[in-house]
C-alpha cells in the first residue's frame, strides 16, 4: 500500500515527524505512552504531486503565513494534526529545522520525566501535610472521571486514556504549582491527548496552550473579565437591540458566555468539530481575538466561522475595535491575501456545523484537498499503559 505513495508525500511526513521519543532507551518507568500510529480507514491522496515548496532541505517551513491561511480556510486532515498542532501551539518553533525539533523533543522528554516522579514518589503521610497537592489531586480525579466519557477514546472503566489524562494534569501541577489545577483544564487537555496519542507530546502542547490561557484560570480571572468586557463592547456595536434586551433580563454581563470563553466552545460543538475550530482559532486569523466574534454569532452558529470572518473584515476599520480584536494597524489584512478568491474548494464533513463549499482542507502533501475523504479516527486505547 505504502509503495504507491509519492516521494514528496513521504518526504513531508519524514520532515515533520521528527524523532520518535519512544525509540530512545529509557527505564520502563520513564517511557512515554503511545497509541498505535495506524489509523484504520485512513486514505491518503495517492496522486503524484508536482512538488512542495513549503519545506526546505533542512525541514524548515518556509511560507508560514500561507500555511496558516490554508488551515484557517478549512482546517487540517486528521493525519496531519499530530504534527501541525505542535507548531500552532508553539511547542515547535515555526522556523525550526528537523534536527532542532529532534533535539527539542529529547530535551522535553527528559524534562517531563524529571517532573512526573515528583508527585508519584509522594507518600500518603507526605500528602497529608500538603493540602494544596491533596486538593489538586482530589479535584483532578473528580474531573477526569467525567471528561468526554461519551467519546470512545475515554469511555469505560479503567480506561488508559483517563489514566494518562490524570497523570498529565498532576504533572502540570508540578510544572506550575502556583496555578495548579483549575476546573476546565481537563477539557482543554482531552482534545490534545486524543490527537497526540502520546503522554509527553500532549503535556508540552498543553503547557504551551496554558501559556495562552493562563490568565483565564488564575484566581483573579483577569483574562475572563477582560474578554467579557470586550465581548460586551462588541455586542453593543453589532446588536444594540439584543444588548438592551439582555440588560433588561439582568444578563448584560454575558456570564452565559463564560464557559464558551473558558474552554473555547468545547461543549458547544461536536467533539470532532471542536478539533477543527481550535486549529482555526490557533492561526490567529484574521485577528488574535477571533473567538470573540464566534461568541457573537453563536446563537446562529450553522456557519459560525464564515460569518465571524465576514464580520471581522467589515469591522477592522472601526476606531473602537482594533484593540478588542487584537489587531495592530499593520495586521489589518484578509486571510485571502495570498490565496486566489476564484478557487472553489470542498470539504466533506457530514455531521459538521461548518459545512461550506469554500473551505479547503490542508492534506499531507501540503496542498488543498478538493475531495477529502472522511477519516476514521482510531479509538483503540487498549495499548496505552501509563508510566
Amino acid at each position: 500500500m505504502f509503495g504507491v505513495f509519492s516521494k514528496v508525500t513521504n518526504y513531508i511526513f519524514d520532515s515533520l515527524r521528527g524523532s520518535d521519543p519512544s525509540t530512545h532507551q529509557r527505564p520502563p518507568s520513564e517511557m512515554a505512552d503511545f497509541l498505535s500510529d495506524a489509523i484504520p480507514g485512513l486514505k491518503i491522496n495517492q496522486q503524484e504531486e508536482p512538488g512542495f515548496e513549503n519545506i526546505d532541505s533542512e525541514g524548515r517551513i518556509l511560507n508560514v503565513d500561507n500555511m496558516k491561511q490554508m488551515i484557517f480556510r478549512g482546517g487540517l486532515s486528521h493525519a496531519l494534526r499530530k504534527q501541525a498542532w505542535k507548531f500552532l501551539l508553539g511547542y515547535f518553533p515555526w522556523d525550526s529545522a528537523k534536527e532542532e525539533r529532534i533535539q527539542l523533543q529529547k530535551q522535553k522528554n527528559d524534562e517531563y520525566f524529571r517532573m512526573k516522579p515528583q508527585w508519584k514518589s509522594v507518600s500518603e503521610e507526605q500528602e497529608k501535610r500538603n493540602s494544596r497537592l491533596r486538593d489538586y489531586r482530589s479535584l483532578i480525579e473528580k474531573d477526569v472521571n467525567r471528561t468526554d466519557r461519551t467519546i470512545k477514546f475515554y469511555e469505560g472503566q479503567d480506561n488508559p486514556g483517563l489514566i494518562l489524562l490524570h497523570d498529565i494534569l498532576i504533572t502540570y501541577c508540578m510544572y506550575d504549582f502556583d496555578l495548579g489545577y483549575v476546573r476546565g483544564m481537563s477539557d482543554l487537555l482531552s482534545s490534545l491527548l486524543y490527537v497526540m496519542e502520546n503522554e509527553v507530546d500532549a503535556f508540552w502542547c498543553f503547557a504551551s496552550y496554558m501559556d495562552q490561557m493562563h490568565q483565564n484560570f488564575e484566581e483573579q480571572m483577569q483574562g475572563m473579565k477582560t474578554q467579557l468586557i470586550q465581548l460586551n463592547t462588541l455586542h453593543r456595536l453589532l446588536d444594540s437591540g439584543f444588548c438592551s434586551y439582555l440588560e433588561s433580563q439582568d444578563s448584560g454581563y454575558l456570564y452565559f458566555c463564560f464557559r464558551w470563553l473558558l474552554i473555547r466552545f468545547k461543549r458547544e460543538f461536536h467533539f470532532l468539530d471542536n478539533l477543527q475550530l481550535r486549529e482555526v482559532m490557533w492561526t490567529e486569523l484574521p485577528c488574535k481575538n477571533f473567538h470573540l466574534l464566534c461568541c457573537q454569532i453563536m446563537e446562529k452558529h450553522y456557519d459560525t466561522l464564515c460569518k465571524a470572518e465576514a464580520v471581522s473584515l467589515q469591522m477592522v476599520k472601526c476606531k473602537e475595535l482594533p484593540q478588542i480584536l487584537g489587531l495592530q494597524d499593520s495586521e489589518v489584512t484578509t486571510p485571502d491575501s495570498d490565496i486566489g478568491e476564484d478557487e472553489n474548494f470542498g470539504m466533506t464533513h457530514p455531521t459538521s456545523v461548518f459545512q461550506s463549499n469554500t473551505l479547503p482542507i490542508l492534506t499531507s502533501s501540503g496542498a488543498r484537498d478538493d475531495n477529502p475523504t472522511q477519516i476514521a479516527v482510531s479509538s483503540d486505547v487498549s495499548r496505552l499503559t501509563p508510566a
